[in-house]
């Protein structure tokens, strides 16, 4: 398997590293901060899916190979010409910017070394580079590219600090201390004695590691603990299943992630769900009131560059906790209030939670908001907030920030109310959408293109359309900058006399508006 770029491989994202809603499938191979480098097939074998879309991927390739792996190229910001003819031919047939199209039967075979694209920074990227994965084409599970590629890496993972947990009688977890490290030189810290109140201790590591010649931040690849004798967490990173995505808050602290710290937590109910993970008594150490037990912690990267920490925990008489009302991870809930309904099932929580649900109101609107837990509390699974009352087509449910700012979900509508699936026990509130979206002529630019921005200032672009003399044309989107661009050399402008340009632009709600202009090509 050779590069799919040729030139040194410095990443800027690593296999299986947290992130915010799921673990990195693949590599980010830098490009300098450039677009437009050739993007080459890693060994021989077949595009069998094609996908252009204005999120995710944005622009990528699937290619099979006939050792029984699939390499995928994302971010790309063309294809080469071959492919780039078929992929205009679908969008023409399904009048679609976004297409995402199984193409095994249409020949696109190609050899190693062969450009099938050109790097880019398209769909949901943060600067140019290529996204690359490796996968199982069977089960579709992602592998970790750097076991076939051999990266030269010296640099010992760097140790932030230790967070130490305690399960509560109810079930609830808290975090108790904060031990925070100096990098060491040798990757060897020593923390000695930490004295904790006894009970059920879980260990988090903030840990970065990093590459020669770069200074990206990167995940780890292994991570173990032993608490005495007994290995109770271990995590190698060589694999992942996209069905495993809903646990990664199983592995990373939410909270500390927020603070954009990557605290791995070695304890949790549902760990063993996470491929390459494993845990003996959810990673849970006993310290009994003065008792002393050795704590180990080892953390290594693919290359083998390895560091460790060391430590004892010993237990003092913890303090006598109230009861509390909880939320059991391990039971299913119908909860009522004023008005909504919180449908949660068995397994939606990582860990049981204080049951806070309160209703407040919004100083702006006047609504109720659903406060639904005290703090933001992750959700391995869906659960299904439904709020009763009439409401028409433009009302949604939202979420509610602290400074009461509203993100708008995706709401069903029924005369029994509304409904929409929640990530989080947060907080909500119900809001409208009359407003239409925003369409401007940005003019035609020396390139040859068309430009218009697009804007909808609440429920979010649903749909977005393009014509040209009344036919369809295709028109990119990007939202992060939203623009909507088509270029002059489209099949359905007419040379040498006035075309009339049409957009059409349709938000979540049905608020909808056009904007017709008028150019000569």
């Amino acid at each position: 398997m050779i590069k799919p770029i040729d030139r040194p491989v410095l990443l800027s994202g690593n296999f299986g590293e947290l992130r915010a809603t799921h673990f990195h499938s693949g590599i980010d191979i830098r490009t300098g901060g450039v677009e437009g480098l050739p993007v080459v097939c890693v060994k021989d074998g077949k595009v069998v899916r094609v996908s252009v879309s204005p999120t995710g991927y944005g622009r990528a390739l699937y290619v099979e190979h006939e050792d029984g792996t699939t390499t995928v190229y994302g971010h790309l910001q063309r294809f080469n010409a071959r492919i780039t003819a078929l992929v205009r031919q679908i969008q023409y047939e399904q009048e679609s910017f976004k297409i995402d199209e199984e193409v095994r039967d249409r020949q696109l075979i190609f050899h190693q070394g062969d450009t099938i694209a050109f790097s880019g920074n398209t769909g949901s990227s943060g600067g140019p580079h290529l996204h690359f994965e490796v996968r199982n084409t069977r089960s579709e599970h992602t592998l970790n590219p750097l076991l076939f590629y051999k990266i030269r890496d010296s640099r010992i993972p760097v140790v932030r600090g230790v967070y130490l947990y305690r399960e509560s009688a109810s079930g609830c977890v808290g975090l108790v201390r904060r031990v925070a490290l100096k990098q060491s030189a040798n990757g060897r810290y020593t923390l000695g004695q930490l004295n904790i109140p006894a009970g059920k201790i879980g260990i988090a590591v903030f840990v970065t590691d990093y590459m020669n010649d770069s200074w990206n931040k990167l995940g780890i690849y292994r991570l173990g603990v032993v608490a005495g004798k007994d290995t109770l967490f271990a995590m190698q990173m060589d694999s992942c299943s996209f069905d495993q995505t809903c646990f990664i808050n199983e592995i990373k602290d939410f909270d500390c992630y927020k603070k954009k710290e990557t605290v791995y937590r070695c304890f949790g109910n549902y760990q063993g769900q996470v491929m390459g993970v494993k845990n003996r008594n959810q990673g849970w150490i006993t310290v009994g009131e003065d008792s002393i037990v050795p704590v180990k912690i080892d953390l290594k990267d693919i290359n083998g560059n390895r560091a460790t920490v060391t430590l004892t925990l010993k237990g003092k008489e913890a303090p006598v906790q109230e009861e509390q009302e909880v939320l059991r991870y391990d039971r299913s809930y119908s909860l009522d209030l004023s008005g909504a309904t919180l449908d949660l099932e068995a397994g939606a929580l990582s860990a049981s939670v204080p049951k806070g649900m309160k209703i407040e109101k919004d100083t702006v609107s006047g609504r109720d908001i659903f406060v639904l837990s005290e703090k933001d509390v992750p959700l391995l699974k869906k659960a299904r907030l439904s709020v009763a009352g009439e409401f028409d087509r433009k009302a949604l449910i939202c979420e509610v920030d602290r400074a009461g700012r509203k993100y708008p979900l995706a709401t069903q509508w029924s005369e029994e109310g509304l409904v929409a699936e929640i990530g989080y026990l947060s907080r909500y509130t119900i809001a409208e959408d009359r407003q239409p979206p925003v369409i401007s002529f940005l003019g035609k630019f020396p390139d040859g293109s068309l430009k218009f921005k697009i804007k909808d200032d609440f429920s979010g672009i649903a749909t977005y359309r393009g014509e040209v003399n009344g036919r369809w044309c295709l028109f990119s989107y990007d939202p992060r900058y939203n623009l909507m661009r088509c270029s002059l050399k489209e099949p359905v402008f007419v040379s040498g006399q006035v075309n009339e340009v049409k957009v059409i632009v349709e938000d979540r709600v049905g608020n909808k508006n056009e904007l017709l202009v008028k150019v000569k090509k």
